[in-house]
C-alpha cells in the first residue's frame, strides 16, 4: 500500500541524491530496447521495479544496466516495505523465492503479482556482483538503495 506522504519524503531524499547527475529513469525492466550508451548517463533510477523483477533475473539485469551504461554509474533502486497489516499479504513463494501477492482490481477480480520484499543483506549480496558502496536506507514504508556499478 502506497504512503504517500512518506513517499513524498522519500522522493525528496532521491532527488538530492540525483542532483547534478544526467538521470536514466528506468520505466521497465525490459533493457534490451534501451538506448543508451556508456558515458552517456551518470545515474540510474528504478521506481518499485526491483520488487517486480525475479530473483533469478537479477543477476542478468545488473550485468545488461553495466554493459549499456559503463562503470562508476550511481544506481537508486527504490521499494515499498512489507508493512504487517498494511501491505497485502504474501500468498506464495516459488522455487527461486520470489513472492507473490493476491491483489484485487477495480472490479473486484483477483490477480497474482510478484512482489518481492528484499532484506538489507539481500540487496547488498546481490548487488555486491555489479556494484560497489553499497548503502540501503529504510524508513517505515520504503527502501532505498544506492550503489556505484562496477
Amino acid at each position: 500500500m502506497i504512503n504517500e506522504e512518506e513517499l513524498y519524503e522519500v522522493r525528496e531524499h532521491i532527488e538530492e541524491l540525483l542532483d547534478g547527475h544526467e538521470v536514466l529513469q528506468l520505466e521497465s525492466l525490459d533493457l534490451d530496447g534501451l538506448e543508451a550508451a556508456p558515458g552517456q548517463y551518470t545515474a540510474v533510477y528504478a521506481e518499485f521495479l526491483w520488487s517486480q523483477l525475479g530473483r533469478e533475473k537479477q543477476d542478468k539485469f545488473l550485468k545488461q544496466l553495466r554493459d549499456k551504461l559503463g562503470k562508476d554509474v550511481l544506481l537508486v533502486l527504490m521499494g515499498e516495505d512489507y508493512v504487517d497489516g498494511e501491505s497485502f499479504p504474501v500468498a506464495r513463494t516459488d522455487q527461486h523465492g520470489n513472492t507473490y501477492e493476491f491483489q484485487k482490481d477495480d472490479d473486484g477480480n483477483r490477480f497474482e503479482v510478484m512482489k518481492n520484499y528484499p532484506s538489507d543483506s539481500w540487496l547488498r549480496k546481490r548487488l555486491g556482483i555489479a556494484a560497489r558502496e553499497i548503502k540501503v536506507l529504510r524508513s517505515e514504508y520504503y527502501w532505498v538503495v544506492t550503489s556505484r556499478l562496477k
